[in-house]
């Protein structure tokens, strides 16, 4: 009898806490800024902090900055009203290791439970192009990048967007290969100088209840088309992923429906990299002067509802003037560059879009 009577006493007692105190409340969201500074870029990195301390606001929205720099102990930092907060300091780790971006991600996500989820990807980047060359595509630790699709397949969760602060990230190719990781993708089909964002401009829109991620992305521009010489220099796009596959449908009706101009020029494409041996185009200028007969209504149209935002400033670096832009780059295949058109092969854009075609073009062998 006694035993019954402790028995229903422990259940009211339990009853009446699980009252008092109820489950916390999700977080609207929860923003990961994924800091991949093991590299030159280390000194950027507290300008970025700095920035992104001065706008934060306590709005519901978590801010988490994990910090992997140069001949330092990486850590994950909390933003906060008062400034910062180090939640965890971890033992040395490669932060362009694919395993160790999920893992990292995946515990964050994790800690910092929300209804919705936003990344921010810092650190070098070179569109699509694959890992083991002079150049690299996401991220730099020692002698270690991640391809896309290996970034791809890092990332635990949806996120409702990805913004890319590295350079020459809004390639057709790349936004394709992440359709399925983000609802929308900020980047830039250029290189981005490397002051990056404005973190004091766009963390406050990242805060609000709706972000406007066009605003975002003009808040980019406005801070760069503001600035004199050299410094003017910015393009900038918003990707809607869940029109891309529409995209590479009508893409490849386009392609495999027409026969390119035997007196295309590649060097007449609107070119959008500074490098000498040039990789990134603006994907309608390419297409327009690859198959000027076509009819390209269709692909325009689909195009529109793709890119959501674009803009770009007059030049890039002084280096060449940006006469057309539709938003997203693409590569064209390179003569003598066995090595890029073999991985180029590799990605989902390539035949999906048909890409193939162009690929087999005699011009391009």
């Amino acid at each position: 009898m006694k035993k019954s009577i402790l028995i229903i006493i422990v259940l009211l007692f339990a009853s009446c806490c699980k009252d008092e105190y109820p489950e916390p409340v999700r977080a609207e969201r929860t923003v990961i800024a994924y800091m991949a500074a093991d590299n030159d870029m280390s000194d950027v990195v507290p300008v970025d902090l700095e920035e992104m301390k001065r706008a934060y606001r306590e709005t519901g929205v978590n801010l988490l900055v994990l910090m992997d720099m140069a001949n330092e102990t990486p850590y994950l930092l909390k933003i906060t009203e008062n400034g910062e907060q180090r939640i965890k300091t971890y033992q040395e780790f490669n932060s362009a290791d694919p395993a160790n971006m999920n893992k990292l991600l995946g515990e964050i996500t994790e800690m910092y439970s929300a209804k919705s989820y936003g990344l921010i990807l810092w650190s070098h980047g070179t569109s699509w192009l694959p890992t083991g060359m002079p150049l690299k595509s996401f991220a730099v630790d020692g002698n270690r990048q991640m391809n896309i699709s290996d970034l791809a397949a890092a990332l635990p969760v949806k996120f409702d967007f990805i913004l890319f602060d590295a350079c020459l990230m809004g390639a057709v190719e790349v936004a394709y290969e992440l359709r399925n990781s983000a609802d929308f993708i900020i980047a830039s089909p250029t290189e981005i100088i490397d002051m990056g964002f404005p973190y004091d401009e766009i963390v406050p829109e990242l805060l609000k209840p709706s972000v406007n991620l066009s605003m975002v992305a003009q808040k980019y521009f406005d801070y760069y088309n503001a600035l004199e010489g050299a410094y003017r220099s910015a393009s900038i796009n918003l990707i809607d992923t869940k029109e891309l596959e529409n995209l590479a449908k009508f893409t490849a009706e386009l392609i495999s429906g027409n026969e390119m101009d035997e007196n295309f020029d590649r060097t007449e494409v609107q070119r959008l990299d500074v490098y000498e041996e040039q990789y990134t185009f603006d994907f309608a200028d390419f297409v327009a002067k690859a198959f000027p007969s076509a009819n390209r209504d269709a692909f325009t149209a689909q195009l529109s509802k793709t890119v959501l935002y674009k803009a770009h400033t007059p030049a890039f670096l002084e280096e060449y003037q940006i006469e057309t832009y539709c938003g997203l780059s693409c590569y064209m295949p390179a003569s003598g560059r066995a090595d890029l058109n073999a991985y180029y092969q590799s990605l989902q854009w390539y035949g999906d879009s048909r890409w193939d075609i162009v690929l087999n073009y005699e011009l391009f062998k």
